[in-house]
């Protein structure tokens, strides 16, 4: 009966024109992207790790492969600036920061062709690219989108939590605005406006936070099937399980507070509260990507921190989006015995023909394993592929 049903999916597939489900546990490693950020290497402006790792086309094409005809701004949440020893271990005086970048040149991983960029002060010391107005708050990136000259980055703001492994709590998501001709994006003039993609706990609903995942269904990202709008990707944190949550903006109005619309489940409504999950078991962060074949494809960690990456097919920007289909058990997740995983995502315009570049991080319990023999191959990026069914 499993095969029939399987066949009978693969046909159904076949006569709408899409192509077959990635096979389980099918990504491959990408080394030489992993490899790009395994400071120290050349001038990285002090840079030695970070998570965060979204991928911004400064031309705004997000089509698959179309990374070699721009720059990337690479946006980073907290971030390691200070040397590294021949032991691994990071050099005394390293600092982190909330937030830092890099621009690469092309979609080739090469470290000629990426350049970090981190804020200093006047005395020269490391301070996070964007902060907020509030005292004592502070940004981890989001999503972005580059739209008419302009870089529009949804950025958490964040402050002390109340204790626990996780000292933090969201308070808001604001939207930071900046030129898209700027060479260092966000390390001059940038402004800041509070946008209702946010809404604390209510009873037994977890709070919401839009901004994780962006998709622009826009003619001039490229989209296969344009519709105009930004989609917005947010999550409900409901206890022991995050779920998936949709809004959608007109790029000319994403700085327009009252112009967001969400996903009920049946209708576009004004309320957040409102929102409808279209999908579970997601990570804080996540990614969804439009695929060629009219299809969408999301890309997350199962249940927020684990070492499952996981992909997921929907047929709309709003689904239904089918079941998590496991395609990467990360080793870091054992590398040591406080070390975790999170925060998958895909970067599609940087991905070569036939596949989907995709990252994900390493962090540890330990704060401090950070700075021990080996600890800089702790908190940073990696990569894997995933070829996909053509």
């Amino acid at each position: 009966m499993k095969t029939f049903l399987s066949t009978l999916a693969l046909i159904s597939a076949a006569s709408l024109g899409w192509a077959a489900e990635v096979p389980p546990y099918s990504a491959v490693a990408a080394p030489e992207w992993t490899a790009l950020f395994d400071a120290p290497y050349g001038v990285n402006d002090g840079w030695s790790g970070a998570d965060g790792v979204y991928t911004i086309p400064m031309n705004g094409d997000e089509r698959f492969g179309s990374g070699g005809a721009t720059k990337t701004l690479i946006l980073f949440s907290d971030s390691f600036v200070g040397g590294t020893n021949p032991d691994g271990s990071r050099i005394g005086g390293t600092v982190m920061v909330n937030n830092t970048s890099a621009m690469l040149t092309g979609a080739t991983p090469v470290p000629s062709a990426l350049q970090f960029n981190v804020r200093r002060d006047g005395a020269g010391k490391a301070v996070s690219m964007v902060l907020p107005t509030q005292p004592d708050q502070w940004y981890w990136p989001g999503d972005a989108t580059v739209w008419k000259g302009k870089v529009r980055m949804y950025a958490s703001r964040m402050a002390l939590g109340d204790g626990g492994a996780f000292n933090f709590k969201q308070v808001g998501v604001d939207l930071l605005t900046t030129s898209a001709s700027d060479s260092a994006p966000f390390l001059g003039v940038y402004n800041r406006l509070n946008l209702p993609l946010f809404a604390p706990r209510n009873g037994k609903l977890g709070e919401i936070a839009f901004g994780v995942a962006t998709m622009p269904l826009t003619v001039q990202a490229g989209a296969p099937n344009p519709d105009g709008f930004l989609y917005v990707y947010g999550v409900r944190s409901d206890d022991y399980n995050k779920k998936l949550l949709v809004a959608r903006v007109h790029p000319d109005a994403i700085t327009k507070p009252g112009s967001y619309r969400f996903w009920n489940g049946t209708a576009w409504v004004t309320e957040i509260n409102a929102a409808a999950p279209v999908a579970n078991r997601m990570g804080a962060e996540l990614s969804v990507t439009p695929l060629p074949d009219g299809r969408f494809m999301v890309v997350h960690q199962l249940d927020t921190l684990s070492g499952t990456v996981v992909v997921r097919y929907g047929s709309s920007p709003v689904g239904p989006f089918g079941k998590p289909i496991p395609i990467w058990l990360c080793p870091e997740d054992n590398l040591t015995p406080n070390t975790f995983v999170y925060g998958a995502k895909a970067h599609p315009h940087l991905s070569a023909p036939g596949e989907l570049l995709i990252s994900y991080h390493v962090n540890s319990f330990d704060f401090w394993e950070n700075f021990s023999a080996g600890g800089k191959d702790i908190y940073r990026p990696r990569f894997i592929k995933l070829p996909l069914p053509q």
